[in-house]
């Protein structure tokens, strides 16, 4: 197993990338990324918001949402990540923010508080941030290619 180099949070769509039965427009550098923590030369963080989340969209969006095939899934991952609750600390911090989206900002608040090295996200709006904290915000294929 290779030696982990960098920390990255998962936001909740590249969770629905790896998840979702029809291929996203990041699916295929999400399960690159999935693949490199599953070998050790990534470590990942998500939270328990983030799998919800999933849960509920994929439940609404697939007439023949598995629930038990999706905990199974959620099972596995968690031998290979670290799955958190977001903290109330994060949720204060979050609120403290001038941005928009709460949920975003809850989000980038576990992955510092978790010293993430980055966050990977499909979310533009999420992206574009430069919010002085020192993680820095890429696309799965963006992190894909700095991968290489």
């Amino acid at each position: 197993m290779g030696k982990v180099r960098y920390k990255v949070f998962l936001d909740t769509n590249v969770l629905l990338d790896v998840l979702c039965p029809d291929n996203r427009p990041s699916s295929e550098a999400s399960r690159i990324i999935f693949q490199a923590v599953y070998s050790g030369l990534l470590e990942a963080v998500i939270t328990t918001q983030s799998i919800l989340d999933a849960a509920y969209i994929l439940s609404r969006i697939d007439d023949h949402f598995d629930r038990e095939a999706f905990g199974r899934c959620i099972l596995s991952m968690m031998d290979f990540m670290t799955v958190d609750s977001i903290h109330i600390f994060d949720i204060r911090d979050a609120i403290l923010r001038p941005g928009k989206d709460l949920e975003d900002d809850a989000q980038a608040e576990h992955a510092q508080a978790e010293g993430c090295d980055a966050i990977i996200t499909s979310g533009r709006d999420f992206r574009r941030r430069n919010d002085g904290s020192g993680i820095q915000f890429f696309s799965p294929e963006e992190f894909v290619e700095l991968m290489r």
